[in-house]
């Protein structure tokens, strides 16, 4: 059914990280394409409003492209149902701090036990219990820029937590300097390797100058790589092949519903075969390279094709024109050897024998 935004509240927002790619590649497709899979709602307690259930990011992007209504579809169970009924049936994955999130609200605005929170959701009570201490670790500030995207629930997962535990103080600091810059996974990364690395005077300035850190790193970082060989390079450039194909490993299972891979079917395949491609012409040049260079390994074309047909500078048994030049060549009859080459005696003819 049709629905006007006006009817819907939006009370759930922020149980959901912002995910920039993904709205914008949403963005693209509901102008070529518009909306194909409808929001989740439920009826609210105001007769004509609904509750988005499901649905948050069509739903800003149809705002930001002008439209009025959204195809929605309505579900008829209570709002905690609505919402352990999406825990289980969505496609895209979800991130731990979305998962405590959820069971925040479920366990502090619907009154659910820890028991039936792990019965709900078919999970365990550890499982549980992790994720909601999550919610006691990360400062309301933290958790804002992760629900922003500023910083990317895997980092925040992977080093910002951890950071928290250690010291909350420092992880703070640290957070509040970033201002409104967004980081990367990568960059979360650095900043938790150095303050683990540093003493604590480092690590006072890491937390309060942050981006300072970044800048002069990411220097060290390019100038590392202009003074590094050939075969440093190449290993940089394949482990970063290697870290791309994890985030799009990451992305694929995380930010693509099943109605866009149908809807992208061919642009991806494409794509697919185009990086297959490219690996495989890479694997062949090192493999050839390898090969080439291993003792006791027949040479290759490699060098003889630099140096064209008529190059015979490696070839044995050649020499110069000077010692088998044009004109030796001429002066020998088109039968092969010399007539004083077939004497037996091997001995000059004379003028007068």
């Amino acid at each position: 059914m049709q629905i006007e935004l006006h009817q819907l509240e939006l009370r759930y927002s922020a149980l959901r990280a912002a995910a920039p790619v993904r709205q914008r590649k949403l963005l693209a497709q509901l102008c070529e394409v518009g909306q194909q899979v409808p929001v989740v709602v439920v009826a609210a307690a105001t007769t004509g409003r609904y509750v988005l259930i499901d649905g948050y990011a069509r739903v800003a992007v149809l705002r930001k492209l002008g439209h009025d209504t959204v195809e929605a579809t309505v579900w008829s169970m209570a709002e905690a149902e609505a919402l352990i009924a999406r825990f289980h049936l969505e496609g895209r994955a979800r991130s731990t701090l979305e998962d405590a999130w959820l069971l925040e609200h479920l366990s502090e605005d619907e009154g659910l036990s820890l028991d039936e929170l792990a019965r709900r959701l078919c999970r365990t009570k550890s499982w549980v219990s992790r994720r909601l201490g999550l919610r006691k670790v990360l400062t309301a500030e933290m958790r804002a820029k992760v629900a922003s995207g500023q910083i990317p629930p895997q980092a925040a997962m992977k080093y910002l937590l951890p950071l928290a535990r250690a010291n909350g103080e420092h992880a703070r600091q640290l957070v509040a300097a970033l201002g409104g810059h967004r980081l990367s996974v990568r960059q979360m990364g650095r900043l938790y390797a150095a303050y683990r690395a540093a003493d604590g005077v480092g690590r006072e300035r890491l937390c309060s100058t942050p981006l300072l850190f970044l800048q002069m790193d990411a220097q060290t970082e390019r100038a590392a790589q202009g003074q590094a060989t050939g075969v440093e390079r190449l290993v940089t450039d394949l482990g970063g092949i290697a870290g791309l194909c994890e985030r799009a490993r990451r992305r694929a299972c995380a930010e693509i519903s099943i109605e866009e891979y149908a809807l992208a079917r061919e642009r991806l395949g494409a794509a697919q075969a185009a990086a297959r491609g490219s690996f495989a012409m890479l694997e062949q040049e090192i493999a050839l390279r390898l090969d080439h260079d291993r003792p006791g390994a027949a040479h290759s074309d490699l060098r003889l094709e630099r140096q064209g047909p008529g190059d015979t500078r490696d070839r044995s048994g050649t020499g110069t024109l000077a010692e088998h030049g044009p004109a030796d060549s001429a002066e020998r009859p088109s039968g092969g050897a010399t007539e004083d080459e077939r004497r037996p005696d091997g001995a000059a003819r004379g003028s007068g024998a």
